[in-house]
């Protein structure tokens, strides 16, 4: 489930001893610049994290690299129309691909973590010795992979190689718009993208569904985080909105892999009616789950997508006026 740090994430204004690592356009930003300056800025930060970190420290350096990567890629598919097919393909590869290296180790993580906020909320229902086993193998697994992840020197080489790479050539991303020309296509395809998303999954709701329509949620997290200071208060809503949505049917998908681990190793229960008693509150919940996310879906996607953009895009006319010229082309 959804930790506090991850609930929190949605206040970015800055980055500690780093404003200029703010994952957002400032005020009077010329947006390229901007662009370049998150990019930028989420690429150092990953560099410091993964640099020299402790082996102890290392599984939270690693889970923070990835939710930036994930950023990243949220900034990029907002510039796409603007940077270029070439640039975007690459980047987005790039991102994706170190994302991948670091993977490995997160699953039996938030089995974990997933079984344990079960086991809370179903006290009465769920008794300690039905999952005792399944517990016990969980965390194995996750010491197993959480051993092998801080002896894999080579993968996070790999890893900090890719983002100096990037950080080498995010200065000549180019622009062929300076303005809010430059996003707005991006922004109307990730709105869109997501409201066809959600028709899918009230259509058929099925865990597959589901978890794309996730991914787009959280483009359009990270999109209005990145545009904010066109309409402060009313983009801080959606953006919370879309967070929040983002961990409802991020709670669900951790559910239906908990169901996958469970439906494929029986030995880890006593007893079949252990096993059931736990497939029964997974199902329980996750119906819940995809009922609140269908609600809320439907709030955060009410407006139809060019309507949207075009009241983000008077917002950032308002405020871009009078900008200083640009530092880049």
């Amino acid at each position: 489930m959804a930790s506090l740090r991850e609930k929190l994430a949605d206040a970015l204004p800055g980055m500690g001893p780093h404003p200029d690592r703010a994952y957002r356009l400032r005020e009077h930003e010329h947006v390229p610049d901007g662009i370049r300056r998150i990019a930028r800025g989420q690429l150092d930060c990953v560099h410091d994290e993964l640099s020299g970190t402790p082996k102890r420290k290392l599984p939270k350096a690693v889970h923070e690299t990835r939710k930036r990567l994930k950023r990243l890629r949220a900034c990029v598919r907002l510039s796409r129309d603007a940077i270029g097919e070439e640039a975007y393909e690459r980047e987005n590869g790039a991102f994706r691909d170190a994302g991948r290296m670091l993977a490995a180790g997160r699953d039996a993580q938030v089995l974990l973590e997933t079984l344990d906020a079960l086991s809370e909320r179903f006290a009465g229902e769920l008794p300690k010795r039905a999952t005792r086993g399944l517990r016990e193998r969980l965390e194995e697994k996750r010491e197993r992979t959480s051993l092998a992840a801080r002896g894999d020197d080579c993968g996070i080489d790999m890893v900090l190689a890719a983002v100096e790479q990037a950080q080498a050539r995010t200065p000549a991303w180019t622009f062929e718009d300076g303005g809010f020309d430059a996003l707005a296509p991006g922004l109307e395809r990730v709105y869109r993208r997501g409201r066809k998303r959600m028709r899918a999954a009230r259509k058929d709701p099925t865990p597959e569904n589901l978890h794309e329509w996730r991914k787009r949620v959280k483009d359009l997290w990270h999109a209005t985080q990145i545009v904010r200071a066109a309409q402060p208060k009313r983009l801080k809503r959606v953006s919370k909105r879309a967070h929040a949505l983002a961990d409802v049917l991020g709670d669900a998908n951790d559910l239906h892999m908990l169901r996958e681990y469970v439906s494929t190793h029986p030995q880890c229960f006593e007893d079949e009616a252990s096993k059931a008693a736990l497939l029964a509150v997974v199902d329980r919940r996750t119906e819940a789950l995809r009922d609140k996310a269908l609600k809320r879906g439907r709030r955060l996607y009410k407006r139809k997508p060019k309507r949207f953009v075009g009241a983000i895009e008077r917002g950032w006319s308002e405020h871009a006026s009078d900008h200083p010229p640009p530092l880049a082309g």
